[in-house]
Parts: C-alpha cells; structure tokens; sequence
C-alpha cells in the first residue's frame, strides 16, 4: 500500500496502546489536519489491515503487527 501524506502522519503517530482521534489529531501539527482528515485516515488505514478498533470500546484505535511493520518501514525511509 502507497500510503497518502496525511495516512502516514497518521499512522506514525499511532502506537499499540489504544488512542481516540482527537488524541490523534492533538499529538499532530496543525498542518497535518483536523479531525475529520484524522478519522478518514483511520478508516483508510482500517480496511488495510495497519489499525485495529477496540471490540469492547466504541472510537479507539492502536496499530495491528501489520501496521506496526509498515510504521517501521516508513520511519526507515524518512531516515
């Protein structure tokens, strides 16, 4: 996957503990965007594969082992 500008912020800014999007989206610089850019990026991020949604609370998100290899992948690029 050929992640968007504002998916890869997105999921380097994601951990495997479980965050909501306004912490996302307050961890992030203003330019990154706002919360509707963080939650869009979520649902992206979602349906391949790189993040995961608590099945007992409703709005929380953290990194699958597949999300947590491309956030490694893509931190060695900008190195």
């Amino acid at each position: 996957m050929e992640l968007t500008p504002k998916q890869r912020v997105v999921l380097i800014s994601l951990t495997t503990e479980w965050q909501t999007p306004i912490q996302l989206t307050n961890q992030l610089p203003k330019a990154s965007g706002d919360l509707p850019d963080v939650q869009e990026a979520l649902k992206e991020l979602l349906s391949e594969g790189l993040v995961q949604t608590n099945p007992v609370v409703i709005g929380l998100y953290r990194l699958t082992t597949k999300g947590i290899a491309t956030k490694g992948a893509e931190l060695d690029k900008s190195q």
